[in-house]
């Protein structure tokens, strides 16, 4: 996309222009093939060769916050099986599991995938934002996951079950989606 320093980054009008500019076109379809790629094998790489060590590193974490920091009697079980991890509360009647949608790999997989296939900007600034982006994802799930098992414990599960699957990924995605703007913006033409 043909963007300009002073205007608006992501204007209505500029986006209809290069829609109908070949060039803009072309750019756009290189990026979508390159964001593809390269988010198939982050995503495969991570949930085949890495899952066990990102959901036990979840788990543990979370357990460890919610137990040794936050006080609550917890125990922490790392099922290899079903490669989940379990958290089990003794106020509560029923285990929390820890699944792969709890991970983020398909967040970090996104957002990863967009900033290395951003065109425009050095290979240096892409990395770079390819590095930062992993804290982000990493504090912010075990944000939501010790924060979803603090509403199963204090107030009930189908609240936590609401919160879960709505707001928190719709703030996930606005966490994604805000971070990609805000590097990109920050990043372009530099």
């Amino acid at each position: 996309m043909t963007l300009k320093k002073n205007k608006n980054l992501f204007s209505l009008k500029q986006i209809k222009k290069d829609l109908k500019n070949k060039k803009e076109l072309k750019k756009s379809f290189i990026f979508l093939i390159y964001f593809l790629i390269i988010f198939i094998v982050v995503y495969l790489f991570l949930n085949n060769v890495l899952y066990n060590y990102i959901n036990y590193f979840y788990g543990f974490i979370s357990n460890f916050i919610i137990s040794n920091i936050l006080g609550i009697n917890t125990s922490f079980i790392f099922d290899n099986i079903n490669i989940i991890s379990v958290i089990l509360i003794n106020s509560l009647n029923y285990p929390v599991f820890i699944t792969s949608l709890c991970t983020g790999v398909l967040e970090f997989s996104l957002i990863s995938s967009a900033i290395l296939a951003s065109k425009g900007i050095s290979l240096k600034n892409r990395i770079n934002g390819f590095l930062l982006c992993i804290p982000l994802v990493i504090i912010f799930n075990i944000f939501r996951i010790v924060c979803t098992i603090l509403i199963i414990i204090y107030f009930s599960l189908p609240l936590a079950e609401f919160l879960h699957s709505f707001l928190f990924r719709l703030f996930l995605i606005i966490i994604v989606i805000g971070f990609y703007y805000f590097w990109f913006k920050f990043n372009y033409n530099k």
